[in-house]
C-alpha cells in the first residue's frame, strides 16, 4: 500500500469512527431518527456520494460505484450501525434489510481485499444474522466468508 493510500485509509477510518461514535451516543439517548440522520449525513462526507443512491441499488452495483474495499467497507459499517439503530426503536424489519445490505457488502469488500480481518470479522458477526435464502446468490457461499 502506497502512502498515500495509507493516508487515505488512516483518514477515512478515523471520521467513520466519529460517526459512528455521533451515532451511538444519539442512539444510547433515545434519539434514533437523529441516529440515523448522522450515519446518512456520515455516508455523504466520507464516501462522496448520498446514502440514498447507495442504498437503492444491489450491493454488486453499490461496491462498482465506491470502488476501493476501504469506502466498501466503510459503507458496511454504517449500514451495519443503522441496523442497530433501527432494531433499538423496534424496526425489526429495517433492522433486518440493513443487516442483510451490511452483510453483502462486507462480501463484496472481501471479493476485492480477501485477506482483510475487518471485512471477514464483520461478515461473520452477520451470517448467523441474514436470512441466507433472501441472499442473491453470490453471498450464500460459506467461502465468500
Amino acid at each position: 500500500m502506497s502512502l498515500v493510500e495509507r493516508d487515505f485509509v488512516m483518514r477515512l477510518v478515523k471520521q467513520l469512527a466519529e460517526v459512528l461514535a455521533r451515532a451511538l451516543k444519539l442512539k444510547l439517548a433515545g434519539k434514533h431518527d437523529e441516529a440515523l440522520a448522522a450515519l446518512e449525513s456520515g455516508c455523504l462526507s466520507l464516501l462522496g456520494m448520498e446514502f440514498g443512491s447507495l442504498a437503492l441499488v444491489d450491493s454488486a452495483s453499490a461496491a462498482n460505484v465506491l470502488d476501493d474495499p476501504a469506502r466498501i467497507s466503510a459503507f458496511a459499517q454504517l449500514l451495519e450501525e443503522m441496523a442497530s439503530v433501527q432494531q433499538a426503536r423496534g424496526d425489526e424489519a429495517a433492522a433486518r434489510s440493513r443487516r442483510q445490505h451490511a452483510f453483502e457488502m462486507y462480501c463484496e469488500a472481501l471479493q476485492r481485499r480477501p485477506t482483510s480481518d475487518e471485512e471477514r470479522a464483520g461478515a461473520e458477526r452477520l451470517r448467523p444474522q441474514v436470512d441466507s435464502e433472501l441472499l442473491p446468490e453470490r453471498y450464500r457461499q460459506p467461502t465468500d466468508v
